[in-house]
């Protein structure tokens, strides 16, 4: 009797375990078609350093580079993965104010990334709250943590979710190769 129990308790488990990851497996296909049916609305992939417009809103993706490391006033930020951090210019065509979201990045199997939201020690950070005034260009950084690769940025018109307009600036890989620049060695004295 007591290995009938644990054999329907077994079976219980295996059904509950086989049922939690159908629907693990249908969120992660819901989520995959989203950002399929997102990167088909975008319509246009622009290669950085190309003006990207997307409707009152003009986006120029000027520099992005990894880094291992980043510092603030003496204090060294590691990252998670590798930080990439994105120089861009936004340009505000329209006569109203513009609220832009939070940027996402999107890898070649659609997976997004959200740009992180904790970067405030970044010199040059756009910030969490952005507004463009009518006629203004702003530049700044975003901040994402992510292991390297081919990306691209996704940028919107700053319109309401599922209204807004989108498009694609592609993402190149470039390290930050530069060294630590090291004193001079003094000259020792001749006798």
């Amino acid at each position: 009797m007591i290995q009938n129990r644990s054999m329907f308790h077994s079976r219980r488990g295996f059904f509950l375990t086989g049922a939690g990851a159908a629907l693990s497996l249908s969120s992660c296909s819901k989520d995959g078609a989203e950002t399929d049916a997102r990167i088909k609305q975008a319509g246009k992939t622009f290669k950085m350093g190309e003006k990207a417009p997307v409707g009152p809103l003009t986006y120029t993706v000027l520099e992005a580079t990894y880094f291992t490391q980043l510092s603030e006033a003496g204090k060294s930020r590691l990252p998670e993965k590798r930080f990439l951090v994105i120089r861009l210019a936004i340009t505000n065509g329209s006569g109203k104010e513009a609220e832009l979201p939070l940027f996402r990045l999107i890898d070649d199997q659609g997976s997004e990334i959200s740009e992180s939201q904790d970067a405030d020690f970044l010199p040059g950070w756009l910030g969490i709250i952005r507004r463009i005034g009518p006629t203004q260009t702003e530049e700044g950084r975003i901040l994402f943590d992510v292991s390297p690769k081919l990306y691209k940025l996704e940028v919107t018109d700053g319109a309401e979710p599922g209204k807004e307009q989108l498009a694609l600036v592609e993402i190149p890989i470039d390290f930050d190769t530069s060294e630590p620049v090291s004193a001079p060695a003094q000259a020792s004295p001749r006798p």
